[in-house]
């Protein structure tokens, strides 16, 4: 039996496992290749053996050495300073863990603490940081006391704050397209949540708004785009009865995400008829997310995108 333990914390870390202590020999991982080499065994070549040390787990090959990239990667300490320290612990690794940065979440969040999450995070960030459900009001208050790097964005249909810091990269000339759907206008401030975390992430989304299922002639139309070779993934944001995201799985072939909107009343309010109707789904190959979770599922389609690029 294979096991993890730890010693220490931030300074001073050991790491043993499965019987081997790797001491302070866990490094920075790139995207999540060591990942991958801890349970393929190709970390480094050397016949399939890194640090001279495998085993078995569940039946399947374990790379220890790998292993240990990934918990130091967890347990690193950026040296980044702390601004909050006590209220909030900046997790400044978690685009090497998980390809994927960090992302304030800004209800209920003071503009004392936004500015400066909004701050530290950018330290160690090439692309734009973000702040979700940010009402206008706490906007204009950490606009005014933002004292960092680069220059505040402010999109007032998503509630989200944009901080860039320098030029984004370049968008690979290969990277497919996300479409992001809706099912009516009312549904479009999730979609711009979703469309705004994409942009922000270098994965451009391509929108087809108000193409709900009471007029299905105008997804239909849209047929020929929503197959185009070039989407990795769709993206449908829908309140009232939630049915578009299943009549668009059963016309593709990419995986859809479904994000149920808080839009409708009497028994559909607060999204959860959506939700339940998202869940039932007898299409196959619809996730869903959380209501109004349009971060969330830009996060998915994020990591598919990326995924079949790696």
């Amino acid at each position: 039996m294979h096991s993890l333990v730890l010693r220490g914390a931030r300074a001073g870390l050991n790491y043993a496992i499965g019987g081997v202590n790797f001491g302070r020999s866990a490094t920075k991982m790139r995207g999540i290749r060591p990942l991958r080499a801890m349970f393929s065994g190709d970390a480094g070549g050397g016949g399939g053996e890194v640090g001279g040390r495998e085993g078995k787990f569940g039946g399947i090959r374990l790379n220890e050495a790998a292993l240990a990239d990934l918990v130091g990667v967890v347990c690193e300490d950026t040296g980044v300073e702390n601004p909050l320290e006590g209220v909030a612990e900046l997790d400044h690794n978690r685009r090497e863990r998980t390809n994927f940065p960090e992302v304030v979440f800004g209800e209920t969040k003071t503009p004392s603490q936004i500015s400066s999450i909004l701050s530290s995070l950018s330290s160690t960030s090439s692309l734009p940081v973000l702040a979700t459900r940010v009402s206008p009001e706490i906007f204009a208050e950490v606009q005014r006391i933002y004292q960092g790097p680069g220059s505040l964005e402010y999109n007032e249909t998503a509630k989200m704050i944009i901080l860039r810091t320098s030029d984004p990269p370049q968008i690979p000339p290969n990277r497919k397209t996300v479409i992001v759907c809706t099912a009516g206008t009312t549904d479009i401030p999730i979609a711009e949540e979703v469309s705004q975390t994409l942009l922000s992430s270098q994965i451009p989304p391509l929108r087809i708004y108000d193409c709900g299922v009471a007029g299905l002639h105008r997804i239909l139309k849209k047929i020929p785009i929503i197959t185009s070779p070039d989407v990795a993934c769709i993206i449908v944001c829908a309140g009232m009865d939630g049915a578009l995201p299943s009549v668009i799985s059963g016309l593709v072939k990419v995986p859809v995400i479904a994000v149920p909107t808080s839009v409708g009343y009497g028994y559909g309010s607060g999204g959860n008829a959506a939700l339940g109707t998202m869940l039932n789904s007898c299409s196959p190959g619809v996730c869903v997310v959380n209501i109004d979770n349009g971060f969330g599922a830009a996060s998915v389609a994020y990591k598919i995108v990326k995924g079949g690029e790696e």
